[in-house]
């Protein structure tokens, strides 16, 4: 099983933890009958990586309300997701005041998603040598793993390093988009190359490579012990343009230019006073404890 060095950066994938929160915990409110389910959710999972791993370097990446450049390229984009629940909505400027206040770093970038943003810190930090530890529910964040960069499913503890990319996914990281650019994504409504699942796809990325290698040898596919494979050319043929669409959508953007970088992500000591009244609102009675217990025993170690 892969190890996880200490102290790595973390970033939350925040929007994953929302949604995740929501539908997963109960459905909380307060006195005042405010919704805080989600909060208390997400503060949770974020506590468990806090002491889990002791990061130095922390951030928690929201998606932008609004349409990304990626809507630009596909209109229909996301476009089978529901819309937001106001149950959910009401949470979200809440748990931003939450988090800044304990001294966690929050990111919204506008016209990109938070797996962009992710994607780019997480490269810019690796290439320095640190190890990255990005905590989200999403597949398609598998392309970015290396051998410095690390996935974590808070819900299930799952760790993914390169070897269990390979073999959850039968392919190297390097890869993950053109196995979604074949099969398509129907969470995001990526289309995909129709007829193609998972297995035939796998078959075509492991004996001939990649969207651009698999093209360039598309008389090949009948060699391949594949059902229909003298057929499969055709259909590959005839969506190339949906296949290299599907391509796009699918990657991460890893130059998103950004206001915050590595030395900016520092988690920073709780701001208490602003804090307290948060937590008292939203009646986050325990994490307020574990919060100002952490601070006493950070100033007795200052003492020392």
């Amino acid at each position: 099983m892969i190890q996880i060095t200490r102290n790595p950066c973390i970033l939350v994938d925040g929007s994953s933890y929302l949604y995740r929160a929501y539908y997963t915990f109960p459905k909380l409110t307060n006195s005042t009958n405010e919704p805080t389910g989600a909060i208390h959710g997400v503060l949770r999972m974020l506590r468990y990586l806090l002491l889990e791993y002791q990061p130095s370097h922390i951030a928690v990446i929201f998606d932008a309300p609004g349409k990304t450049f990626r809507n630009e390229l596909f209109p229909a984009y996301k476009a089978n997701r529901p819309p937001m629940p106001d149950n959910l909505k009401k949470q979200i400027k809440p748990l931003y005041n939450i988090l800044q206040a304990m001294g966690v770093p929050l990111l919204v970038t506008p016209a990109v998603e938070a797996d962009d943003v992710i994607g780019t810190l997480a490269l810019e930090i690796a290439i320095t040598g640190h190890s990255v530890l990005i905590s989200t529910g999403d597949k398609d964040m598998a392309q970015l793993v290396s051998s410095h960069i690390t996935l974590l499913n808070t819900m299930n503890k799952t760790i993914l390093g390169p070897q269990e990319v390979y073999k959850k996914y039968g392919i190297p990281p390097a890869l993950i988009i053109d196995l979604l650019s074949l099969v398509g994504d129907t969470a995001d409504n990526i289309p995909g190359v129709r007829g193609i699942g998972k297995k035939t796809a796998q078959i075509l990325l492991q004996n001939l490579g990649g969207l651009d290698i698999l093209y360039d040898n598309l008389k090949k596919i009948a060699t391949l012990s594949i059902r229909g494979a003298k057929k499969l050319a055709i259909t590959l043929e005839q969506n190339k343009d949906i296949a290299y669409l599907s391509y796009k959508l699918a990657t991460i953007k890893t130059n998103v230019v950004l206001k915050k970088s590595y030395s900016d992500l520092k988690l920073s000591m709780p701001d208490i006073d602003v804090l307290r009244p948060l937590c008292k609102r939203y009646e986050l009675e325990r994490c307020l404890k574990e919060i100002e217990a952490s601070i006493s025993l950070d100033r007795r170690k200052l003492e020392i």
